[in-house]
């Protein structure tokens, strides 16, 4: 996933699909299960952004789900 998100994901000014939003879904999945650590740039973009769209509700899950603390 660290290595199709950066090339999949939209760049600036493309619109996002609902294939973007599953695929993010299923990063953030596939995170939790394999305990993954370390940000991505390319989703910590969209998890910044202030909108609140299912894109970046997803990237938020992931980015948080990377860049958490374990404990």
């Amino acid at each position: 996933m660290t290595g199709l998100l950066p090339v999949y994901l939209p760049g600036p000014g493309e619109r996002a699909t609902t294939a973007h939003t599953r695929m993010v879904g299923l990063a953030a999945d596939v995170a939790e299960w394999a305990d993954a650590r370390g940000e991505l740039a390319a989703v910590a973009e969209p998890a910044g952004r202030p909108r609140d769209s299912e894109l970046v509700r997803q990237a938020r899950r992931l980015h948080t789900r990377l860049t958490a603390c374990s404990p």
